[in-house]
Order: C-alpha cells, then structure tokens, then sequence
C-alpha cells in the first residue's frame, strides 16, 4: 500500500455528522427496545376506558421519548456543549498519514496507532470514524481524498481492522 495523506479539520458540519452516527449507532438496541415498551404504552392508553391524570402524563413522557429517542436532538445537546467548552475539538487540524500496518496523526504531537488496535472502523460517504476505543473517535474526512485513496484505505480497514461497517 503506498502512504496516504490526509488533512482533517474538525468542522462544525464534519463534528455534527459524526455525532449523529456516533449516537444512533451507541443506542440502536436500546433505542429499539425502549421504542417497543413506548409503542405497549401507547397502545394501553389508547384502549383503556377509564384514563386519569397519570394516564395522560405517562403518555406525554411517551410522545416525549419517542421524539428524543428517533430525531437528532441528544446529539445537537451534545453539539452545542461542544461549543461552549473551552477545551473544544471543534476546528481543530489534524493530519493523517496511512501506511501499511499504521497511521500516523499530527495535532500538538504524533501519535502512531495500528489497524489491528482499532476498536472499529464506520465508512461513510463523507468520511471514515476511526474508534480507538468505545467512547474516543477520529475523523478522516473524505472530500479531498482521490477514488484510488478511498479504495485503498478501504480495504485496508477491511483487512486489518477487526470491525468494520459501512453505513
């Protein structure tokens, strides 16, 4: 494989794609499950005769978890604390080198990581999310990427990382 360069800066758009993923993928069975018990509830309070104020309360909190859990509003909550830290990732530069068992990424310091240490690698159209770990994540985006570099690195996560998901 011949080294691939990358330059990556962490942009409000690149940061909120990558939150949405980030989030939707964390809670998919969760997200189910709570959506089936929320459905049961809703169907109760549908078919009972009698309904009391808990009844109605319980199916506002119902209409509520359904518009958390299924839309995009956990991760612009998240987004917009991103915003007001003072230690924020947001435009941050990052620059990626990709080699043939490792890459390297550049910000204040190089750090080398290999393919095989990566927890899981999601391909999307925009850009790759590089997971060292279930809840720390790199963005490689895409877009001044070549084809033959995209195909390149694809194979190479689909080879040598242990995960890997196109979405």
């Amino acid at each position: 494989m011949k080294e691939i360069k990358n330059k990556t800066i962490y942009t409000p758009d690149n940061v909120k794609k990558f939150l949405e993923v980030y989030y939707f993928e964390k809670v998919k069975v969760p997200r189910l499950i709570i959506n089936i018990l929320i459905l049961l509830v809703i169907i109760y309070f549908f078919t009972k005769d009698n309904r009391v104020l808990l009844d109605y309360t319980t199916f506002i909190f119902c209409l509520f978890g359904v518009i958390e859990l299924n839309t995009t509003m956990l991760p612009k909550l998240n987004y917009h604390k991103l915003e007001k830290a003072k230690d924020s990732v947001l435009n941050t530069k990052i620059e990626y080198l990709f080699k043939k068992n490792n890459f390297k990424l550049s910000s204040n310091k190089d750090e080398y990581i290999d393919y095989s240490s990566l927890y899981k690698v999601l391909e999307t159209k925009e850009a790759y999310y590089l997971y060292i770990n279930k809840s720390r994540a790199l963005i490689v985006d895409k877009k001044d990427m070549s084809e033959s570099d995209i195909t390149n690195l694809t194979n190479t996560f689909k080879e040598k990382v242990p995960r890997y998901k196109e979405k």
